[in-house]
């Protein structure tokens, strides 16, 4: 519809079980965009076969041979740009192109709303005494420790799943995961809180696995006051600048200064994020729905060392 630029007064599905048994998110959507909707004709092979032959041109033009894709949002953003393409062949029984038809069609469209409609499914559920909550039984997906034993409101998308509390705070949006295999997103930002107020959750705690073996070994062998002190500077510098920025420049500082001051992980925290937003912005892309699997070469060790050197300074002189 949004790529058409307008809604069909009348759209025709094939089997589709949602719009037949009338689920609460299809009338939604349905009442969202204003068309009337119905199935294919009983005992009419011909509907169901004409449709099938089009879900295998499509198959054949898009996805032969099969595609890596990196992004699904990035690859599916590209794929309506793909389409004109397949609409330079005449239409059977009419001696104009497809392109040409379908211009002609989208007059008779029906205004778009104002606002997209949001595909989504929301569902109460209870978080765990960690504050997760895990959904169909396998993918676990982390909320804010302070949620743990509390119903939380879960939207679930079909690439994200979003999470608020019951008075509508947004603690956390999660990737999707499908399969059979269980799955973790569990966020260690979500979880810093409580090393900091507890300290006997430190030893099998997840942020205490997360963090990289230099600075996991100096907290263990730090008092609980040490400890507690350079977590909550983490979980500052974590909320002003990000988990791996944080991360990254608390060993620094450490090694530098023999401690964790908050002023200077603060600041090179702060010059990782300027360095990865500089870098994001000036980088030339492709098309956004080229498939990209390539990586960066790994930096050699005079690299590293200018980098960490360059860091050094940097807190030396803040």
């Amino acid at each position: 519809m949004l790529y058409g630029g307008g809604v069909p007064e009348r759209i025709v599905f094939d089997d589709a079980a949602g719009v037949g048994r009338g689920t609460r998110l299809f009338q939604a959507f349905q009442a969202r965009y204003g068309f009337e909707s119905s199935l294919c004709s009983p005992y009419a092979g011909h509907e169901k076969g004409a449709v099938e032959a089009k879900v295998g041109m499509i198959r054949r033009k898009l996805f032969v041979p099969g595609p890596g894709v990196w992004s699904p949002e990035n690859f599916d953003s590209g794929l309506p740009d793909r389409c004109p393409e397949l609409g330079g062949k005449p239409r059977h029984a009419k001696d104009e192109e497809e392109a040409v038809l379908f211009a002609e069609g989208r007059k008779a469209l029906l205004p778009l709303p104002s606002k997209r409609f949001d595909v989504v499914t929301w569902k109460r559920m209870r978080a765990d005494k960690h504050g997760v909550v895990t959904l169909d039984g396998r993918h676990r997906c982390s909320t804010d420790a302070s949620h743990a034993r509390r119903d939380v409101l879960v939207g679930l998308r079909a690439l994200e799943i979003e999470i608020l509390d019951v008075e509508g705070t947004h603690p956390a949006v999660r990737p999707r995961a499908y399969g059979q295999a269980g799955t973790s997103s569990e966020d260690p930002s979500m979880r810093l809180a409580m090393p900091c107020d507890r300290p006997n959750a430190w030893p099998n705690g997840l942020v205490r696995e997360m963090l990289p073996d230099p600075l996991r070994e100096w907290l263990d062998r730090q008092d609980e006051g040490e400890r507690r002190g350079a977590l909550r500077t983490l979980r500052r510098v974590d909320r002003e600048s990000g988990w791996a920025d944080a991360v990254g420049a608390m060993p620094t500082t450490l090694e530098s200064t023999g401690g964790t001051d908050g002023a200077g992980v603060a600041l090179l925290a702060r010059l990782g994020s300027r360095r990865a937003w500089t870098a994001s912005n000036t980088t030339t892309a492709g098309p956004a729905w080229a498939n990209t699997t390539s990586r960066s070469p790994p930096r050699t060790r005079k690299e590293r060392n200018d980098g960490r050197e360059e860091r050094r300074r940097a807190l030396r002189e803040g």
